[in-house]
């Protein structure tokens, strides 16, 4: 199930004022299947994806985007932008990644990062992610266990061999200067879990996440719910 439609105008709104303009230089470090880099192709950035599977890659290039393939710290070249794109969690060594990122940056080049702080999740955000996928589940659109028990200790033991937010950020900020963040909503996004499938009718799924995270944005403005996903960037 591709949520692309749903996900890159989302990420789009929020990344392109923290952009330099096109046709700016962007490494995408971790691009995936390259829905995103397509997208900011076709608003004229020069984009440039790294990703270590072959077969996410090809799908990528599939999209007419570059692609590298390799780890990025064997990356080299220059750029304006080095993206992570919800990929710098699971990375082995922070300060080495972004030290490196930082070689790959012309003057006053940037490096921003999407992703999510999994500590913020509290009770209310453990429930929303529930009762969510709950609904999910019973309305046939998805395929996926429901934690028992507490709800935050349980998104806690399955997150808890990620880097935090405050990790990532931290490191970020030893990485260059002026730090900036920008909180978003990023549950609806995390609706399937580990292991689970959207099911038929897909083609209702879209609507159906682009709903949840009106909601969830709603919340987040009023103050009921923190908000667990984040945009940072730095400039060298």
């Amino acid at each position: 199930m591709d949520l692309s439609t749903v996900a890159v105008p989302h990420t789009l709104a929020r990344l392109t004022p923290l952009l330099p303009p096109p046709p700016a230089r962007v490494l995408e470090a971790g691009c995936g299947r390259g829905a995103l880099a397509a997208a900011l192709i076709d608003l004229g950035y020069e984009v440039t994806g790294v990703d270590r599977d072959a077969e996410v890659a090809a799908a990528a290039e599939a999209r007419g985007v570059p692609v590298v393939r390799a780890d990025v710290r064997d990356v080299s070249g220059e750029y304006d932008v080095v993206l992570f794109t919800r990929s710098l969690h699971h990375a082995e060594d922070l300060d080495g990644i972004l030290g490196h990122a930082t070689t790959l940056l012309a003057g006053g080049g940037q490096i921003v990062v999407e992703e999510f702080a999994w500590e913020r999740v509290d009770h209310a955000a453990a429930d929303f992610l529930h009762d969510s996928r709950a609904l999910l589940v019973a309305a046939g659109l998805l395929d996926a266990e429901t934690p028992s028990g507490d709800l935050v200790e349980a998104w806690a033991a399955d997150h808890a061999s990620l880097h935090r937010g405050s990790a990532m950020l931290a490191a970020l900020d030893r990485a260059g200067a002026d730090l900036t963040t920008v909180p978003t909503a990023v549950l609806w996004r995390l609706l399937d879990g580990r292991g689970g499938a959207w099911t038929e009718p897909a083609t209702r799924v879209p609507d159906v996440l682009d709903a949840l995270r009106r909601a969830e944005e709603r919340r987040i403005a009023a103050g009921t719910l923190p908000p667990v996903g984040l945009l940072a960037s730095v400039r060298r």
